[in-house]
C-alpha cells in the first residue's frame, strides 16, 4: 500500500528527471550545429557519438528524442554544457578574428593601391601636379 507522500515524491521525481533529459536533449541540438545539406538525423547522431566517445549510440539517439526512460548522471549532463558552452564563446572569437582579418586585408590594399595609382597616372601622362 502506498501513501499518498510517495506518490507525490515519485511525480517531483519523475518531473525533475523529465526537465534534466530536456534539457540535455536541447545541449545535443545546440552541440549538434545546424545539419549540413543532405544530412540524415542519423548523420547527425553519429558525429554527435563521435564527440561523446563514452556513450553509447543508442544512449545519444534516447536523449537526443528526450526519452523519458533515461537516467543521466550529473556528469553527463556537465559534459554537454561544457561542449556547448565552446560554441558559443567560439562564435565571438571567430567574429573577433574575421574583423582584424578584414581590416588588415584593408590596409594592405591601401598601401597596395596607391602605388599603383601614380604608376597609372604616369603611364597615361599625368605629372604629381595633374593628379592632385
Amino acid at each position: 500500500m502506498r501513501s499518498e507522500k510517495s506518490d507525490k515524491t515519485s511525480e517531483v521525481r519523475q518531473m525533475g528527471r523529465q526537465t534534466t533529459v530536456s534539457e540535455a536533449s536541447l545541449l545535443l541540438r545546440e552541440i549538434a550545429g545546424t545539419r549540413a545539406a543532405g544530412e540524415s538525423i542519423k548523420g547527425v547522431l553519429n558525429r554527435l557519438h563521435r564527440k561523446l566517445v563514452d556513450w553509447s549510440p543508442g544512449r545519444v539517439r534516447d536523449v537526443w528524442y528526450a526519452d523519458a526512460r533515461v537516467r543521466l548522471r550529473a556528469e553527463e549532463v556537465e559534459q554537454l554544457r561544457a561542449l556547448a558552452k565552446p560554441r558559443d564563446a567560439g562564435t565571438d572569437d571567430e567574429l573577433t578574428e574575421l574583423r582584424t582579418r578584414i581590416a588588415r586585408l584593408e590596409r594592405l590594399l591601401e598601401a597596395a593601391s596607391a602605388p599603383l595609382d601614380r604608376e597609372g597616372a604616369a603611364r597615361n601622362g599625368l605629372g604629381r601636379r595633374e593628379m592632385g
